[in-house]
């Protein structure tokens, strides 16, 4: 995410000239303030941990990118509904869901070792001590909330009725080492699953239950270690940032910044506006991304023998004269040309025999013939002799859609570069002394 990132949003030293920064932030705890809301180095910290690879993003790139992600966050959530930017699925977690599992589970990456060392500190050393209940569920509440798993069902999803049931089904009851207590119900293990999770729970299976309840329960407690570590503001600020990465990630899956295989009604939206000069314009200056193979002289074996084919192919390989093995052994009409197809010329729909001498540098390997299973089976053998290149034609359909997938693709580049730019110059920053000297470099 770290090299998407960067490779879209503006430099804390080029895009911050006009915004108003200070460095007088004296809260220890705090990395940075943009428009009041604090960024706090516990979120950096585990952000550059998460990051560290062959090339980990500097301290102060890593700062500028968390910036930039809150503005865009920010701006993406005035922008679109929370349905537009993460859209509803029927099989996928909870947007929520999602969200605390990353959070527990980084915390669980990253500190791992303390957090076991918390847990075997318990009684027993497990985290069964802090259970003061856990129930099973009874055939009775099964069917009642979920049906019977032997009927079909064709969508895994309560009806209000159903949610409210769960919700007083009580599976397990427990009390932090604070005197914090707390119930796991039915429907928070519902509200985790996914689709196949769903499955499992109409379908009874209890050991998933149970194993199920027993992670909600660690994730539960790894928040709670974290908290009582590191401070509730510093967790809460540490969700805030891993929800802003993803919320900045939408909008720029939106505007089609990112994988070029995601759909983008935004994208599309431009390519369809893109002129017929803008095209001819982007094709000037990008010909040699139309390069093509316009025709092709090849010459061809057909052998019905698939050994025999493999040994025509070693003894080709050794030097032997293509047209001369293709006279003495091909059984295709060519053969007395010796292989000879002539020129092929790429147009039109092209046989299977012709795509394979395009798609050739030289000879190539003993393939068999694409015909049906109750056809007499062949092997060919292809040596491409040259190759003619030409460019695809400046108005043909090819070049439109290349073209104007390319310029809609750059329009929304600028677009998205320009809004993060204004929500940068209108940005109120204050950075705390560490981090200030840093960011002073960046921007000399």
């Amino acid at each position: 995410m770290f090299k998407l990132f960067a490779g879209l949003a503006l430099s804390l030293a080029s895009a911050c000239g006009h915004a108003q920064i200070s460095y007088q932030l004296q809260n220890n705890a705090l990395a940075a303030k943009i428009n009041a809301e604090e960024l706090h180095h516990f979120s950096l910290d585990n952000m550059q941990q998460l990051a560290a690879g062959k090339a980990p993003p500097s301290r102060t790139a890593l700062l500028s990118q968390m910036l930039s992600q809150r503005l865009l966050a920010a701006e993406a959530r005035r922008l679109y509904p929370p349905e537009a930017l993460h859209p509803a699925s029927r099989i996928a977690f909870a947007r929520d869901v999602a969200i605390e599992d990353r959070l527990a589970s980084s915390l669980r990456a990253l500190y791992g070792k303390e957090l076991d060392q918390a847990v075997k500190a318990l009684p027993g050393g497990t985290l069964k001590a802090l259970i003061q209940e856990e129930n099973t569920l009874s055939t009775g509440q099964q069917q009642a909330i979920f049906g019977s798993p032997t009927q079909t069902t064709l969508e895994y999803a309560l009806k209000p009725a159903q949610i409210n049931q769960a919700k007083q089904t009580s599976l397990l009851r427990y009390q932090l080492p604070n005197g914090q207590k707390g119930n796991l119900s039915l429907y928070d293990i519902y509200h985790r699953q996914n689709v196949q999770g769903r499955i499992e729970l109409y379908a009874a299976n209890q050991p998933y239950l149970i194993q199920q309840l027993q992670i909600a329960f660690a994730n539960l407690f790894t928040l709670y270690w974290a908290e009582q570590k590191f401070g509730t503001a510093a967790v809460s600020d540490y969700r805030r940032s891993l929800n802003d990465q993803e919320d900045a990630e939408a909008l720029m899956k939106i505007y089609g910044i990112g994988d070029r295989h995601d759909s983008s009604d935004f994208l599309d939206a431009l390519a369809k506006k893109v002129s017929k000069a803008e095209v001819q314009a982007y094709y000037l200056a990008h010909k040699e991304q139309f390069k093509r193979i316009a025709k092709v002289k090849a010459r061809h074996i057909r052998v019905a023998d698939e050994a025999l084919a493999k040994q025509l192919i070693l003894r080709l390989t050794n030097g032997e004269d293509f047209a001369s093995l293709a006279k003495q052994y091909s059984i295709a009409d060519s053969a007395k040309q010796g292989g000879d197809l002539g020129w092929i010329v790429h147009q039109g729909t092209l046989s299977w025999l012709a795509q394979i001498a395009f798609s050739q540098t030289e000879l190539s390997q003993a393939f068999r013939a694409p015909v049906g299973p109750d056809e007499t089976a062949s092997w060919d053998i292809i040596k491409t002799e040259q190759r003619v290149e030409d460019y695809q034609s400046a108005h043909s359909e090819a070049v439109r859609y290349a073209a104007s997938a390319e310029i809609a693709h750059q329009k929304a580049s600028r677009q998205l570069n320009a809004l993060l730019k204004h929500q940068w110059q209108n940005a109120k920053i204050e950075v705390s002394p560490a981090a200030g000297n840093l960011i002073l470099q960046a921007l000399e």
